[in-house]
Parts: C-alpha cells; structure tokens; sequence
C-alpha cells in the first residue's frame, strides 16, 4: 500500500477519532476544538513517520557497510567500487586520499594484488563490529563509526592479524544509500605469531601508494603500533557531551 494511501487512511481514522473526542470534551467541558485535536494527532503520526525514515535509514546504511566488509573478504573490487557515490573518496591507512569511483576501483585493485578473487590459500576477512550510526535531519547524508578486526594471510606462508576504526560517510543518492567518505584508520597489522606483544606494525599503514599516487596526501597522520593514536569520534560522548 503506498504511503498517499496510508496517509488517507490515517486521515479518515483521525477525522472520526476527533469527532468522538470532540464529544467526550464537550461532555466533560473541555475547551479543545475539534480541528485542534486533529491537529495534534496529524503532528504526532508525521513525528512518527519521520522517525520510523530515520530507522530504515540506519538499517541500510548498516547493510551497505556489510556488503563492503563482504565484497572485501572475498576480493570483489568492482563490486566494492560500486557501493561508492561517484565522487567519493577513499583512506585506507596512511596511502593518502583516492577520489572519485575510477580512482577508488584502481586503488582496490591494486590493494589486491592486481587482481579479482582470493588466491588459492588465501583468508582476507575484515570483521565490521560496534557501528555507530547518525544520521542528519533531512535523511540525506550520514555518518558511522565502525571497529574493525582484520584477519589475513596466506596458507602455509603467512599470517597477520589487525584492528583500527573506521569514521565514513555516506549520502543518499535517488533512495539508494552510498559511501561517500571512507576513512580507515590503521591501529596496527603484525604478525600472529607473538601478535602485538612481541612485533612492530607491518607496514606503518601503507600499501599501494608507492606505485598508485593518491589524489590528496593523508588527511591526517599518526603513528601506527607500538604509537598510539585514537581518530576523533563524529559524535559526542553520550555521558558527558564532549
């Protein structure tokens, strides 16, 4: 049923809703008008209705960053690039700032070795866990955080494991959700073997950008493990405020 028709529906519900009201207050000596009553009820199903947006908008923007983490574990970069609006940009780590869908699929290419699909061996999972998401009034642009757990390797020849955040953003582009900013923040990528206890980051955050010059230099740098940086959170402190 679509929404003009639910609305009608509301509409006449409500219409017979603040007649028998109107009733009840004239019995009872309430100075409420009819109209009035309506009123009040036609603001609280549209606050409603507005809400209920907002929490559709937050479960598709949940869904669209697990499709990323998806296409990312099984080394699908074009279908990754096809989540980008196509003025993006894109920040892994420490390469710099890759702009535009063209730019971002080569850099995704590249992060994979030049080609598309695992490797025989091969394990690339990036969990995407805790997300933070806030969406703006007008329901045309958003924010999230994410945490992100990175395992990988190769079978019989390596194993690396590693965690950062991520802060993006994304905008809603014909009704459709997309990435519009990702930034992944590299907290640190060691060995397994001894884990972070024992071993340095592997590459300081960089990847491709030595043989893929990005756009932008970093938006920001920081040092990566044993240093610590903690990127600043899109939102405020939901005790303090800060």
């Amino acid at each position: 049923m679509s929404n003009a028709l639910l609305r009608a529906g509301f509409a006449a519900a409500l219409a017979a809703l603040a007649l028998a009201l109107t009733a009840c207050d004239r019995a009872s000596g309430s100075e409420a008008s009819p109209a009035a009553r309506l009123s009040a009820l036609e603001q609280r199903i549209d606050m409603l209705e507005r809400k209920a947006a907002r929490l559709q908008d937050v479960r598709d923007i949940k869904r669209l960053q697990r499709a990323f983490g998806y296409y990312f574990e099984a080394a699908q970069w074009d279908q990754m690039a096809d989540l980008f609006a196509d003025d993006a940009t894109l920040e892994m780590g420490l390469d710099g700032v890759y702009v535009g869908k063209a730019h971002i699929r080569s850099y995704l290419l590249a992060l994979g070795g030049g080609h598309v699909g695992l490797s025989e061996g091969e394990l690339n999972e990036h969990l995407q866990l805790q997300p933070v998401v806030d969406v703006s009034a007008d329901g045309h642009t958003a924010r999230a955080r994410w945490r992100t757990v990175v395992l990988q390797g190769q079978y019989g020849r390596s194993a690396e494991w590693g965690e950062g955040p991520y802060e993006n953003e994304y905008v809603k582009e014909g009704g459709v959700w997309k990435i519009h900013a990702l930034h992944w923040y590299q907290t640190f990528v060691v060995p397994y073997a001894g884990g972070w206890a024992h071993n340095r980051d592997v590459n300081g955050g960089v990847y491709v950008s030595g043989k893929l010059r990005p756009d932008r230099p970093p938006s920001v740098r920081y040092p990566t493990w044993p240093g610590v940086y903690i990127p600043p959170f899109h939102y405020a402190n939901p005790v303090t405020g800060r």
